[in-house]
């Protein structure tokens, strides 16, 4: 009798619809008290960078001047409108006015950066030479001279362009991006990762230190900004020996109801610092990736 105890008893409780409870997911304040996650805050914190992002906030004023995605462009006059080796406009995709965000320290605090992009299947972006893409990036320390406006043109079939990231509307009327200044830290798809913490990533079997990276991701979505960490829905590129010493964010756009880098991916212009310093922009590194 003893011996039928136990599964009767069982049996039971399955016909209630009583089963054992569900382990709490951990918090992350459960998660900060194993020292490998504590030890994985301290690299991060290590490693943090002054960054303004960029908070989209409506139309974009038709102005020479202003931070924005798409929209209104100026060109000096005689100025041809960029072009790729072919002879085939480029895409205007956004602009940084440094005169209009906080001071960052390196980067300019006036002028104005240019971001134009080819159009293709690529969006321009070479994926083996992140400096050999079909891109321009034009600097402007002053707007001065003459000069005029122009409106960039949609080319897509009821607001989807296949050689675009940008929305027809975005191209049509551009959206402003409100600064905010912030300080943001590496995260674990970062190649920094793998150098100096590679093996305490290794050692985490429990994937406690991803599932707190997952919820720092859940309660800081990455968002548009220049300076600061790049972001990643894959790899970093910058693995590769080559590009390890490129670590200065002229800007990072991230999908959104403006912008659609492939299935919800992002995009980044990149910079050397000690180009950043000599306001070399002839050097800088273009990639995109998504999910």
């Amino acid at each position: 009798m003893k011996k039928l105890l136990v599964p009767v008893m069982l049996a039971a409780a399955i016909a209630s619809g009583c089963t054992a409870a569900t382990p709490a997911e951990p918090t992350m304040q459960d998660l900060l008290r194993d020292p490998a996650v504590g030890e994985f805050v301290a690299w991060q914190k290590g490693h943090g960078l002054p960054a303004i992002e960029l908070e989209p906030s409506g139309p974009a004023p038709a102005t020479p001047g202003g931070t924005r995605i798409g929209g209104p462009v100026w060109l000096a006059a005689e100025e041809a409108w960029p072009t790729d080796a072919e002879g085939r406009p480029m895409s205007f995709l956004a602009q940084v006015d440094f005169s209009a965000l906080p001071p960052l320290p390196d980067y300019p605090e006036s002028g104005i950066l240019q971001f134009f992009i080819a159009r293709d299947d690529l969006y321009g972006a070479n994926f083996e030479k992140p400096e050999a893409g079909k891109f321009r990036v034009i600097w402007r320390e002053k707007i001065q001279g003459p000069g005029k406006l122009h409106m960039g043109k949609p080319f897509g079939d009821h607001g989807i362009d296949d050689y675009s990231p940008l929305y027809e509307g975005t191209v049509e009327q551009g959206i402003a991006l409100k600064p905010k200044r912030v300080e943001q830290f590496p995260s674990t798809e970062s190649w920094l990762a793998e150098r100096d913490i590679g093996k305490l990533l290794e050692s985490d079997k429990g994937g406690r230190i991803y599932t707190f990276a997952d919820k720092q991701y859940e309660q800081a979505p990455p968002r548009h900004h220049v300076g600061g960490h790049p972001g990643f829905t894959q790899s970093d590129w910058r693995a590769a020996p080559a590009y390890q010493d490129v670590d200065r964010v002229l800007i990072n756009l991230w999908s959104d109801d403006h912008i659609m880098w492939g299935d919800m991916g992002q995009g980044q212009f990149m910079i050397r610092r000690a180009d950043l310093l000599k306001r070399d922009f002839s050097k800088v590194f273009y990639q995109w990736d998504c999910y």
